[in-house]
C-alpha cells in the first residue's frame, strides 16, 4: 500500500526544521538548522527571512532523499507569531525580520493604543512594528507588495500563495476577529494600503501547490498541495491534550510556559498560565556568544554541544554557592511571576542579572545558573498561580518544546518544584499539530479534533526530584525571589 506522508516545515526562533511524518503521525525523518538572531542594538532582535528559506530548501532535500516525495499528500508551515516581513510582488524580503521578542516599539505601541483608542495587547505585536518601519523607513511601505508573517512567508515561497490564517492575523494586534477584516483606525494611523495586508483564511485550507521552480531545485513534486498554516502556538492544543487533571504543563521552547490543568477545565480568578520572555532561548545565546571553545570540542566528540555543556554543568553544585541568574534579556511577559491577565505582566525594562559572581566561576557555572534561573521563574509563575487558586495542587510536570530534550534542565525543574517531570515521546508538538491540518487538508481525517485523537505520543523518561537537591533549590529560590522584587524598581522606563 503506498504510504502517506505529511511535511510540516517549522520556523521556531532559534531553529528550523522540516518533519516527515507518516498518515499515523510517526515521525519518518527530520532535518534541522539553527536560526541566526542580530542584535543591532541591545534591545533588537532581527533575524533574516532570507535564511529561513535558505535553511528549509535544504532541509527538504535531506529529508525527500530519505523517502519518495510522490507519495506526500500535503505540506504545511508553522511558525513563530508577531513578526512582519515586507515583500515585493516577487516575494522578496525587503527588511530584515522584527522577531517577535523585539522591544524597540514599547513607546510605538502605547501610541496607538492612545490615539486610535484601540488596546494593543503586546508590545511584541506587527502593528507597532509596521509603524516603526515607515517611519524609519518610508520608501520601503511605498515598495511592499505584502506584509506577511513568518509562516507565511515560508507558505508563498512554497507555492507563490499571498495569504494569513486567523490565528496569525489576530496576534497583529490590527485585526478584529469577529467581523473578519482589518481595523481600519489602526491600519489608517499606520498610513498604509490596507490591500497590502494579507487576506486571512482557514488554517487546514489548501491554498496552492508546490511550484515548477522549487520542484526542481528541492525534490518535491510539483503541485503537491500546500494548505494555509498556523502560528506555532498550535502545539500548545496537543500539550494540553496529552496532560491530565492536576498536570502542570511546562513548554521549554523559546518562550517558556507554565501552565495549570485542572479537573473542570475553569480558570477561576483570571488564568492558569503564564508565558515567560525569551528564558527558553538562553542557553543558546549564551553558546553563541561565550562557548566557542566547547561548540569545537564537542563537534570533535561527535556530541550535541548542549548535551556536552549539560554534562559539564551538571558536575557543579545545584546553586553554586549562591550563582543566580535572571533571566529577563528581552524584558519579562510574566514580570514577578504574573499570570497572563495580571495587570503589570509585562515589563519591557526588565533586564538579565547575573548575581554573585566570583572570580572562581567559570562558562559552566554560568550556564547553570541559566537553566536554574529559567527554573526559578517558572516556579515563581507557579506561586502567583497558587495564589490565585489556594486549593489546587499539582501531581506531576508535563515538559514539551526543544528544551525538553535536556534531561539535565529537566532535573532542575524536578528539584526546584519537588515534583517528577516526564516528556512525550515527541517533543516538536507545533510540527505535529501542523500534520494534522494537513491530513484534514489531505481528507485521511474529518477535523483537527479527530486527527489529534490518533495520536500516540506517550510521556516517557520520567525524572524524578533529589531531596538533596531540592532542599538547596528552596534556600536559592528564597533568594532569586527577593532579587526579583527588589530590583523591580530599577526595571522602569529609563528615559525620565
Amino acid at each position: 500500500m503506498k504510504n502517506r506522508y505529511l511535511l510540516a516545515i517549522d520556523i521556531g526562533t532559534s531553529v528550523s526544521k522540516v518533519i516527515v511524518y507518516d498518515e499515523e503521525f510517526r515521525k519518518i525523518t527530520e532535518a534541522r538548522d539553527e536560526i541566526t538572531t542580530y542584535y543591532p542594538q541591545p534591545h533588537f532582535f532581527e533575524q533574516d527571512p532570507n535564511q529561513w528559506w535558505t535553511n528549509v530548501k535544504r532541509e527538504i532535500e535531506e529529508v525527500t532523499t530519505k523517502i519518495d516525495p510522490t507519495e506526500i499528500v500535503g505540506i504545511g508551515v508553522c511558525a513563530q507569531m508577531h513578526a512582519p516581513i515586507l515583500v515585493n510582488k516577487e516575494g522578496v524580503p525587503l527588511y530584515r525580520c522584527l522577531s517577535w521578542p523585539d522591544l524597540r516599539t514599547v513607546e510605538t505601541t502605547n501610541e496607538i493604543t492612545r490615539e486610535t483608542g484601540v488596546k494593543q495587547s503586546f508590545y511584541t505585536s506587527m502593528a507597532p512594528k509596521v509603524l516603526w518601519i515607515k517611519r524609519k523607513h518610508p520608501k520601503l511601505i511605498e515598495e511592499t507588495y505584502k506584509i506577511l508573517l513568518p509562516k507565511d512567508f515560508i507558505r508563498m515561497k512554497l507555492s507563490n500563495t499571498f495569504c494569513t490564517d486567523w490565528n496569525d492575523a489576530k496576534g497583529t494586534g490590527m485585526f478584529n476577529v469577529k467581523e473578519g477584516i482589518w481595523i481600519e483606525k489602526i491600519v489608517n494611523y499606520l498610513g498604509i494600503d490596507a490591500n497590502k495586508l494579507p487576506d486571512p483564511r482557514n488554517e487546514e485550507e489548501i491554498i496552492g501547490g508546490v511550484t515548477r521552480k522549487l520542484a526542481e531545485k528541492t525534490g518535491l513534486i510539483e503541485d503537491t498541495p500546500v494548505i494555509v498554516g498556523a502560528p506555532d502556538n498550535l502545539g500548545r492544543t496537543l500539550d494540553r491534550t496529552a496532560a491530565s487533571p492536576n498536570d502542570l504543563l511546562v513548554y521549554l521552547g523559546t518562550g517558556a510556559m507554565i501552565e495549570y490543568i485542572s479537573k473542570s477545565g475553569a480558570k477561576p480568578q483570571g488564568t492558569f498560565r503564564s508565558i515567560l520572555g525569551v528564558a527558553g532561548t538562553v542557553p543558546q545565546w549564551f553558546k553563541n556568544n561565550f562557548c566557542k571553545e566547547d561548540v569545537i570540542r564537542a563537534k570533535e566528540l561527535g556530541v550535541n554541544v548542549y548535551s556536552f555543556l549539560d554534562a559539564k554543568a551538571q558536575k557543579l553544585e545545584p546553586g553554586m554557592g549562591g550563582l543566580i541568574f535572571l533571566p529577563h534579556i528581552m524584558g519579562e511577559r510574566a514580570f514577578e511571576g504574573k499570570t497572563r491577565n495580571d495587570v503589570g505582566n509585562f515589563n519591557p525594562y526588565a533586564r538579565g542579572v547575573i548575581f554573585g559572581l566570583c572570580l572562581g566561576h567559570s562558562r559552566e557555572h554560568i550556564f547553570r545558573a541559566i537553566r536554574e534561573g529559567a527554573a526559578y521563574h517558572l516556579y515563581l509563575c507557579w506561586e502567583r498561580i497558587q495564589s490565585l487558586n489556594p486549593r489546587i495542587v499539582a501531581n506531576r510536570i508535563v515538559t514539551s518544546g526543544g528544551g525538553g530534550k535536556s534531561r539535565f534542565w529537566r532535573q532542575i525543574i524536578a528539584d526546584v518544584f519537588s515534583l517528577p517531570v516526564w516528556v512525550p515521546k515527541e517533543l516538536e508538538t507545533g510540527s505535529l499539530a501542523i500534520s494534522c491540518l494537513i491530513s484534514v487538508s489531505a481528507g485521511i481525517y474529518r477535523d483537527f479534533t479527530d486527527a489529534i485523537k490518533h495520536i500516540k505520543n506517550p510521556l516517557v523518561d520520567v525524572v524524578e526530584p533529589i531531596e538533596e537537591n531540592r532542599i538547596k533549590y528552596r534556600r536559592m529560590f528564597s533568594l532569586y525571589r527577593k532579587l526579583e522584587e527588589d530590583l523591580k524598581d530599577l526595571f522602569m522606563d529609563p528615559k525620565p
